[in-house]
């Protein structure tokens, strides 16, 4: 046999068992049965390597399909072989025990959808949701009054449970009747009233400090960006000269399925600068109105070609989007909604933030290419679609088309809004029972602040309390102590802490979604717990997560938290985080207060200018609060002012506020010290906020434990990658050797803030 011979025949008889459903690790051989040397490469190694080795993917995150290519060589002769491998996700390790019965009480004459999914129950008092196929369902409106049995096909899990519905079809229906499980079945009601707003980002300047070091750090990265790079892939689908640009790379590179996602980030972050960064405002708009002229031409572009719809907009062509219609999955097709929603939020940012009226033009035709093609699909399509791990994750599509309704009052947006209502999340959250586990953090949390913006559009109750019971599972179960969810992207059982201590924990764009979550819902229930959240995230999260090297851009995706844990910044992998942080460090101001009438609600104690032009007062708070624990208040006018002042939860010991030196006796209302007066020019208001040392220990493991100092999440400054023992019986036995540090047994605490080129422990074991 010739050479070339013998590779055929030892490509040909390569057997590595069944590569359909794979378990287990693959015996990969190294030579052919006649002789020829065989190597491996695999399409993911993360997920299979050239040596065999197998690591399942996540529960709930989808079997993966893995292509293992086979290269034979023989003397100067070689071939190749691909093998299409698909590994099974890793089965949940948590026993289902049965499935909750669908109760409603619906009107006569009422036209009711049963759901799509059902609840189902598992061992340690946790919950999912599973899809549903209900046998012989009868037309709802043409019922008489009465109780009707339904079942559904046994579910697709082991062991096998058989769904139920109860309906009561009532004679007098109230609207106002509480029902279970009616998916945006109740009515509108009167908006709640909104009890506080943020002020504009250009009436709150940052005044010099770590957070606007950080600023001015992001905001020099942002000026720095190739525009024409950002716009590279959208020349490039639409079939336009691409101008010289360099290619994006990672997330973005043109062979990357995800392209275009860190533009419409981009999009935000240059918007939000040029209201929040007053020193380069013009250059911002600048680079707004050629980005979006040049978006427009793109736009225009595909459009003339013939072969796209009008109004599309990508990186890519319309086929990703043809895939996931046909159910394909990740990663043969990468989140096009995702994506999509990116490029849409970031000209409605340059818009609203911009004050570019041409971005609107551009996004409303995005609006209707979108409605256009969700309106053909079936409710049934939509919920599978939406459902999906990865390819179906929208972000937070109904967000920006209930906010394009606002904007642009289409009824055909305000439906493309509620195409998206993913019932797989939906359901059980409107139901008040919490089935995040194994769900996919980043993939669902903007889907929330979406329900939360169609609320502001249409007033149903359904979605506000959709938005209210996620925010309350997620921080009351579902954080480490740095305010991040999620390990290795992924929600775990409520309550477990400990035992998800990695290197994947706590992705830092969950942590600036669920601000953002935070600050919405404080709108209308501005009670301190919105924003105490959002100090913790803001203080050891989000604000640790950007490179503090130079303005590189970088920011960490995950922030690990196992023990010798140490960040790491994406600067070139364009990233999901990457992109969000190109959002977040240039907009810290955006909660630091808000205000009703005379009301002021100081929610975070970060030096700042305030310019309350309504009442045509300037406030400046000054001092450094993480070091001296005090903040001074100078009134530049006269104002009667209803002052609140955010008494933080972590806070042992009394508050003092004095006012012009004298100490002033205040009640507390919802987590708020209450100052209502009339102050006179220079005025002094001065807060003490005294720090204390204080343990927390973990829910899953009482062994395992954390330290906070004030806000401050304080970790070991060490590199073992084992648990430290430490016997802290009493805080008080930490030495303090300087303002944000202390010593104990030998180890050294700093703040997580502060760590950022060493390792760490965030977490260490009690003796």
């Amino acid at each position: 046999m010739t050479n070339k011979e013998i590779v055929q025949s030892d490509l040909e008889s390569i057997y590595i068992g069944n590569i359909y459903t794979v378990e287990a690790d693959l015996n990969l051989p190294s030579q052919g049965r006649l002789g020829s040397a065989l190597t491996w490469d695999s399409s993911f190694t993360h997920i299979i390597n050239s040596d065999g080795k197998v690591t399942r993917p996540r529960t709930g995150s989808g079997n993966r399909p893995v292509n293992l290519t086979a290269t034979a060589v023989m003397g100067s002769e070689s071939g190749r072989r691909v093998f299409e491998v698909t590994v099974l996700e890793t089965p949940s390790r948590i026993k289902i025990t049965g499935v909750l019965p669908v109760e409603v009480t619906i009107g006569m004459g009422m036209d009711y959808n049963l759901p799509g999914f059902v609840i189902i129950t598992k061992e340690g008092n946790i919950f999912g949701a599973s899809p549903v196929k209900w046998v012989n369902a009868p037309v709802f409106s043409g019922l008489k009054p009465g109780i009707y049995e339904i079942s559904g096909e046994p579910l697709d899990v082991a062991p096998k449970f058989t769904p139920s519905a109860r309906i009561t079809v009532a004679k007098n229906y109230a609207d106002g009747e509480q029902n279970k499980y009616v998916a945006g079945g109740t009515p509108a009601l009167p908006k709640r009233p909104e009890l506080a707003s943020p002020f504009e980002l250009d009436a709150v300047k940052l005044l010099p400090g770590a957070f606007d070091d950080n600023r001015r750090r992001f905001e020099e990265c942002l000026l720095a960006c190739d525009d024409d790079q950002m716009l590279y892939n959208f020349r490039a689908a639409s079939g336009l000269d691409t101008k010289g640009a360099e290619p994006m790379s990672g997330w973005d590179s043109p062979e990357c399925l995800l392209r275009g996602h860190t533009t419409g980030h981009y999009l935000s972050g240059i918007a939000l600068a040029s209201r929040g960064c007053p020193d380069n405002s013009e250059n911002f708009k600048k680079k707004i109105e050629y980005m979006v002229d040049s978006l427009e031409e793109c736009q225009n572009a595909f459009a003339a070609s013939g072969g796209y719809a009008g109004g599309f907009l990508s990186g890519y062509s319309e086929e990703q989007f043809d895939l996931l219609e046909e159910y394909v999955v990740y990663p043969k097709i990468w989140a096009p909604y995702y994506t999509l929603h990116k490029i849409l939020a970031g000209l409605l940012d340059c818009h609203e933030f911009g004050g570019s009226a041409k971005a609107l033009t551009v996004a409303e035709k995005v609006g209707m290419w979108t409605y256009n093609r969700l309106a053909k699909l079936s409710a049934e399509q939509l919920a599978k679609m939406w459902a999906m791990y990865i390819a179906g994750e929208f972000g937070g599509m109904n967000e920006t088309m209930a906010r394009l309704y606002k904007l642009s009052p289409k009824p055909e947006f305000i439906k493309a809004a509620k195409f998206f209502d993913n019932e797989k999340l939906f359901l059980p959250m409107a139901a008040n029972i919490d089935t995040l586990c194994d769900m996919h953090g980043n993939q669902h949390v903007p889907q929330i602040i979406g329900a939360l913006e169609i609320y502001e559009r249409t007033h149903e109750d359904y979605y506000y309390n959709i938005a209210r019971n996620f925010w309350r599972f997620v921080t009351d179960a579902h954080c480490y102590n740095i305010g991040g969810s999620g390990e290795g992207e992924m929600f775990k059982e409520p309550g477990y802490i400990a035992a998800y201590l990695t290197d994947k924990t706590a992705e830092s764009c969950v942590s600036y979604n669920m601000m953002k979550l935070s600050r919405m819902l404080f709108r209308y229930e501005p009670v301190s717990g919105y924003m105490d959240y959002y100090e913790r995230a803001l203080y050891n999260h989000i604000a640790p997560s950007g490179d503090p090297n130079g303005p590189s851009g970088g920011s960490a995706y995950f922030t690990p938290l196992r023990p010798g844990g140490q960040k790491s910044y994406d600067e070139k992998s364009n990233s999901c985080c990457h992109g969000t942080g190109l959002e977040n460090h240039v907009k810290y101001q955006d909660s630091i207060y808000y205000t009703n009438g005379d009301t002021l609600y100081v929610n975070l104690y970060i030096a700042s200018e305030l310019s309350w032009r309504e009442k045509g007062v300037v406030i400046t708070q000054s001092g450094d609060f993480l070091k001296d624990q005090r903040v001074i208040f100078d009134i530049g006018q006269s104002a009667r002012i209803d002052l609140r002042l955010r008494m933080p939860a972590w806070l042992e010991e009394k508050a003092e506020i004095k006012h012009s030196g004298v100490m002033l006796d205040f009640e507390v209302k919802d987590g708020y010290a209450v100052i209502n007066r009339d102050f006179a020019p220079g005025d002094k208001l001065e807060i003490s906020l005294p720090f204390t040392l204080r343990l927390e220990k973990a829910a899953d493991d009482p062994a395992v434990a954390c330290l906070y100092y004030g806000p401050l999440v304080m970790v070991i400054d060490n590199d073992s990658q084992r648990f430290i023992e430490l016997c802290i019986n009493d805080t008080n036995l930490l030495n303090k050797t300087g303002d944000l540090e202390f010593t104990f047994e030998g180890f050294k605490f700093i703040p997580i803030m502060l760590a950022h080129n060493a390792p760490y422990h965030a977490y260490f074991n009690l003796k």
